[in-house]
């Protein structure tokens, strides 16, 4: 077998330079802080028993070690289930969390484990084979801002939506941040009450930066059914929260601060955490 870094099949190394840039502006981040390697793939369906079962069984079993070494906090699987169709640009995405600047450095600089002595030498062939099973379409680092899941709960999420959004031209990241913290998330909490949600979560990009990417910003719902997804109670619940006419001015602020550009739903298919090691 020819000595190549499987490594380099996995992940989209960012210039040094644009990472230190990035590591500076995230020095004064609090310790609650997560950050975020979200990976978009594309995969041709007739590939995707073989994609999954590389994901599952070899880098799974990679993102285990790391997550027992320290190095990492969390991995997850999604497929996209809306959009969906021959045209999308991905229909896969995989999540890796870092609760620190120090472990997201981690990421760029080494692995963190040696997956030589970790692979059995037909799982380091079949993860040499990545590259042709499937694109790595994108990657971007993401923070959270504000995140709150249900409390108590043995079980993961089953479905997010991810919303993508662009500020308005003169709308600053923390005016529109204010807006969703302060009039939306009471609102979310509420579903979550009632069991119709399993959480929820603001985000921001940080890399890449610049104009390339129309969006910035994201809101991500998270839910147990998929049915609670399709029954929206957004406005019901604004109006038992504050009123019909305080939460229409509310309704016309958002609208105002921000364009809401695509609304994704993702499935999640597989996931390890330290308390899913645990127990």
């Amino acid at each position: 077998m020819k000595n190549i870094n499987i490594l380099n099949c996995k992940a989209i190394r960012f210039p040094i330079l644009l990472f230190a840039l990035f590591l500076a502006t995230i020095g004064n981040t609090q310790s609650t802080q997560s950050f975020y390697i979200v990976q978009y793939l594309k995969v041709h369906p007739s590939m995707e028993n073989e994609y999954l079962q590389l994901e599952t069984e070899v880098w799974k079993k990679m993102q285990t070690a790391r997550i027992e070494a320290g190095v990492l906090d969390a991995w997850s699987l999604y497929r996209v289930i809306s959009p969906a169709g021959t045209k999308t640009e991905y229909n896969f995405v995989t999540i890796l969390e870092y609760k620190t600047a120090e472990k997201l450095s981690g990421h760029f600089e080494s692995y963190g484990v040696d997956y030589t002595s970790l692979l059995t030498a037909e799982e380091i062939a079949f993860a040499l084979k990545t590259p042709e099973i499937r694109d790595l379409v994108y990657e971007e680092v993401w923070t959270s801002v504000d995140l709150m899941m249900k409390e108590n709960s043995p079980e993961m999420h089953r479905f997010q939506v991810f919303n993508a959004m662009s500020l308005k031209p003169g709308v600053s990241e923390d005016e529109y941040a204010e807006i969703e913290t302060r009039y939306w998330k009471p609102m979310h909490e509420r579903r979550m009450n009632s069991n119709r949600q399993h959480g929820w979560g603001l985000f921001s990009m940080r890399i890449p930066g610049g104009t390339e990417r129309a969006y910035h910003w994201a809101t991500i719902d998270y839910f147990d059914r998929f049915i609670d997804i399709m029954q929206d109670e957004g406005n019901n619940n604004m109006i038992k929260i504050y009123g019909k006419k305080e939460a229409d001015k509310i309704t016309e602020k958002t609208l105002a601060s921000r364009d809401l550009l695509r609304s994704e739903i993702r499935e999640l298919l597989d996931y390890v955490n330290k308390d899913s090691i645990d127990n």
